[in-house]
């Protein structure tokens, strides 16, 4: 292998090689690839698991928010949702996703801290829209602002559903289950009543099973590290049955 020279200390070193990792790209030119995992291994058992947690607040968030976009209840009741939706699946959720990417995990730590930041900027348009800072009317201007927001997530959802193929089932089915649950909701904000209402509806179904999935995954993460075993499956994909 071809060396550099360190030019403060003349020293010659071999230049660093990029080895890719859950916790994202590591370039060391002085670990090797299996020194790296033990290095991960151990900053994983360093901390406990935040994404029991961090699901629980997710499943409980989209729950509540889903049930009106539903139509079980008034859209109305949106503003009674704010402060599980701020605190709980918002600021808590968040909180996981740091922790994540302290024990090395990517993956879920954008997926927590993403969800954990939208749950914060919803509840706060739920807030603008009850002190009508922003018209609570579907089709027209600020309710498009919250739709393009959920696009946005369908899309976040769709890329991190595909990383999830990689991980369990579980997780591809929640992932999956909020593209259509985020589109639909986000074309009934933007286009009003020149849609069917149903479709928002359906949007709301695909949301609440995205938190029925989340919630049987975060009872199997806990109950699974409490019992030291695995009680409830989480199915892997390639041998993969974790986060």
């Amino acid at each position: 292998m071809a060396q550099i020279t360190d030019s403060r200390h003349g020293i010659r070193r071999d230049p660093a090689v990029r080895h890719w990792t859950t916790g994202g790209p590591v370039d060391s030119a002085v670990l090797a690839e299996d020194e790296i995992t033990v290095v991960q291994e151990r900053q994983e058992a360093s901390m406990a698991e935040p994404a029991g947690m961090a699901l629980f607040g997710f499943a409980v968030g989209t729950l509540i928010v889903a049930w009106p976009i539903a139509g079980f209840v008034p859209l109305t009741a949106l503003t009674a949702t704010v402060p599980p939706v701020l605190v709980f699946a918002g600021i808590a959720q968040f909180i996981g996703g740091l922790i994540a990417f302290r024990r090395g995990n990517a993956f879920a730590g954008t997926a927590f801290c993403a969800y954990g930041a939208n749950n914060v900027v919803v509840a706060l348009i739920f807030l603008m829209m009850a002190g009508g800072v922003i018209s609570t009317l579907p089709g027209t201007v600020g309710t498009q602002m919250l739709a393009l927001e959920l696009y946005c997530f369908a899309y976040i959802s769709l890329v991190l559903g595909i990383m999830a193929t990689r991980l369990n089932i579980a997780f591809i089915a929640i992932l999956f289950s909020l593209v259509p649950g985020f589109t639909l909701a986000g074309m009934a904000n933007w286009y009003g009543a020149s849609i069917p209402a149903i479709w928002g509806h359906i949007g709301g179904y695909c949301l609440i099973a995205a938190a029925a999935f989340a919630g049987y995954t975060a009872t199997a993460m806990v109950l699974n590290s409490t019992w030291k075993r695995p009680v409830l499956p989480l199915i892997g994909v390639g041998n993969v049955a974790h986060v």
